[in-house]
């Protein structure tokens, strides 16, 4: 990762510029005074309204180029940025050309604020933009740069169909500048990920990424730096004819960045492989029924996110009590570890809502995306659980050949740079952790959105039917209604609600990804109503037609407490895009799910009661105690996340100096 703003040197012929960096925490915290200083320059008021002049300045005098020489000229001004310190003036000579080639593509420029945002992400920094204010295509703009000066350019995005839409959307405009897209998806060949790893700039998910690169690493076995850079440059024997498939690790531009560096950053990317060492469906069962009968007193008290775990002198007791314990009770270790499985996979894992089943396999649901994700498995002792729990067969265990963390991986680029409408709440750890800078950028134009209600109610039940009712309100009124949920089973639930009434309806969920396109191109319908989970969070764009807008534009009912305040906002920032008229309700229940893991159970006992006795004066204090209690379970996770980046780099240290020896 670049610790400076300037644009990643060139490789020389002998690859003598390492093709990625490992930088210690220690010098993270640790930044050159002048360095900070000359980012401050960049992202300062001064330099944007410098650069964003420039560019207006310029408009229209490249109109007359033809073609060609648009990417001659373009590509010129790329070599003259790459020789010499990065300054604003010389950023608006390139993204000038950038802003011409939209006009060619598109028939419109860059907004103001757009440019803004370019200037702050191609100087390294985290641009915070209000949601729907153009982040992809203003992506173009920094992704354009540093590939124009010949540095290798990956977006990364959070799954494949973004990705996707994304490289469809903007190859058009840098096709005008000479530059090449691809787009690596999960279900493609080697042949077809090297292609789209050698063009100039290349979308993908951040999984996806992460796992090319930690298979050829295991393939491999990781040689040494210098080794590795030789190879890289041809003069190495283990390399040729098969280079790497993920290299250049020059500059990565992660759109929804607090999604993939944060709330992923505690999920270790591990490459396994099956070994002949299954569990008994005997051991399997015996611990669920262990669990599931064990008095309270044999469990330590609940850690801060809610885990419980086994008092050691207990075990044995336990045991003991077993009628016809099966041979693997013979190792305490294992016993222990499967008893703590066991309980985790009772306590945090339910079916359609943190899991599906499709086609007789555990689908594990992402809880920060709500979109499936068949690749990923639970840790040794919970997947079993949960597979003999549901009736299906219990899979064998797996060999760790290589793991890396986003933290990790992410930090050996030479420079990194990001976006998100969501930034606010994490700009500090982005900071001490990637040694990037969270600039914020102003809206163009004003954000009208209203927050109209909140209501909490009870049970699940009465707030489905208060939720249908409003959705009826306002679909009458020629409105479209989004109503969001953080669950496979609520957004179910709802659905039959709907129905029983006779309104027709779409659900967005983990079962239906593949028709999230055409879902999201009706959900605007004046009168539509669609049942989404998070998987409408991010990247959703919904069009509204004119008459739509004149109604009042989209209507949000928020039907869950989701876990952070960031995916609460992301869900009703679908609504008042780029000054359009949109408003939102927020409706919590005492007996939901997502709840239960932010409110302990004496508080909600507590809340239910205050309830009953004033419901104006209980409403407005319970969210504020659900929103304090989100940045208290943020303040563990950030404290987690930051041991596993520095455990993963002792162990890193480790390796090498094995391998050194």
């Amino acid at each position: 990762m670049a610790l400076a703003p300037d644009i990643p040197a060139p490789r020389g012929d002998l690859g003598l510029f390492p093709p990625e960096r490992e930088i210690p925490v220690d010098e993270k915290l640790s930044w050159d005074i002048i360095i900070r200083l000359r980012k401050w320059a960049l992202r300062s008021h001064l330099s944007r309204r410098r650069l964003v002049a420039c560019v207006r300045a310029a408009r229209g005098s490249l109109r007359d180029l033809s073609p060609d020489a648009l990417r001659a000229e373009a590509q010129a001004r790329g070599v003259r940025l790459g020789q010499g310190p990065l300054t604003a003036r010389g950023l608006a000579d390139v993204m000038a050309t950038v802003d011409e080639a939209l006009y060619r593509a598109r028939g419109f420029t860059f907004h103001d604020n757009q440019l803004q945002a370019g200037l702050v992400m191609a100087s390294g920094h985290f641009a915070e933009m209000a949601t729907g204010e153009g982040k992809t295509l203003t992506a173009t703009l920094p992704i354009a740069v540093h590939a124009l000066v010949g540095c290798g350019v990956h977006v990364v995005t959070v799954n494949d169909y973004l990705a996707q839409r994304d490289a469809e959307e903007v190859t058009p405009i840098l096709g005008q500048l000479g530059l090449s897209v691809g787009c690596v998806l999960h279900d493609m060949d080697l042949e077809q990920k090297r292609a789209a790893y050698a063009c100039n700039v290349t979308y993908c998910a951040n999984k996806e990424l992460v796992f090319d690169y930690l298979k050829e690493r295991a393939r491999w076995d990781r040689p040494s730096p210098l080794a590795y850079r030789l190879q890289l440059s041809g003069l190495g024997e283990e390399f040729r004819g098969t280079p790497p498939l993920v290299q250049a690790l020059d500059f990565v531009l992660i759109d929804e960045a607090d999604s993939v560096l944060i709330d992923e950053a505690n999920i270790p990317l591990i490459l396994t492989e099956p070994v002949d060492d299954t569990l008994s469906e005997a051991f399997v069962a015996q611990a669920i029924d262990l669990v599931a009968r064990a008095p309270d007193d044999v469990w330590e008290s609940a850690d801060a996110l809610g885990y419980r775990g086994l008092r050691p002198e207990a075990l044995s007791r336990l045991i003991d009590g077993l009628a016809d314990p099966s041979p693997e009770w013979q190792s305490l270790a294992i016993a222990e570890e499967m008893i703590s499985k066991a309980r985790l996979a009772q306590d945090k894992f339910i079916r359609d809502v943190h899991y599906i089943i499709a086609e007789d396999k555990i689908v594990l649901v992402d809880a920060q995306t709500g979109r499936p994700t068949p690749d990923r498995t639970l840790p040794w002792g919970v997947q079993q659980v949960i597979e003999y729990r549901e009736g299906l067969e219990i899979s064998s265990n797996r060999a760790v050949i290589a793991k890396q963390s986003f933290q990790n991986y992410f930090c050996r680029y030479h420079k990194l740079a990001g976006m998100s409408g969501t930034l606010r709440e994490v700009r500090q750890e982005l900071t001490k952790t990637y040694a990037t800078p969270v600039a914020r950028i102003p809206s163009n134009r004003p954000v009208i959105r209203k927050r109209l209600l909140r209501r909490l109610f009870t049970s699940t039940e009465d707030k489905i039917d208060w939720a249908i009712a409003r959705a009826e309100e306002m679909a009458s009124l020629g409105r479209p209604v989004l109503i969001g949920v953080s669950s496979v089973l609520l957004s179910e639930q709802a659905s039959a609600a709907l129905s029983a009434i006779g309104r027709d309806h779409d659900v967005l969920n983990a079962r239906r990804p593949e028709q999230e396109a055409d879902i999201v191109a009706s959900a605007g319908r004046a009168g539509r109503v669609t049942v989404v989970t998070n998987m409408a969070g991010r990247g959703t764009d919904i069009k509204l037609p004119p008459e739509v807008k004149a109604a009042g534009g989209l209507h949000v009912i928020i039907l869950d407490a989701l876990e952070s305040s960031r995916l609460e906002r992301q869900l009703f920032g679908r609504s008042g895009r780029q000054g359009d008229p949109g408003s939102y309700d927020v409706a919590h229940a005492l007996d939901e799910v997502e709840l239960q893991r932010i409110l302990g159970a004496g508080t909600r006992r507590l809340i239910a009661a205050l309830l009953r006795l004033s419901e104006r004066l209980t409403v407005p204090l319970h969210f504020h105690y659900v929103e304090w209690s989100r940045r208290r379970l943020e303040r563990h996770r950030r404290r987690r996340r930051w041991k596993l980046l520095k455990s993963e780099e002792k162990r890193n240290d480790l390796l090498v100096f094995t391998r050194a020896g």
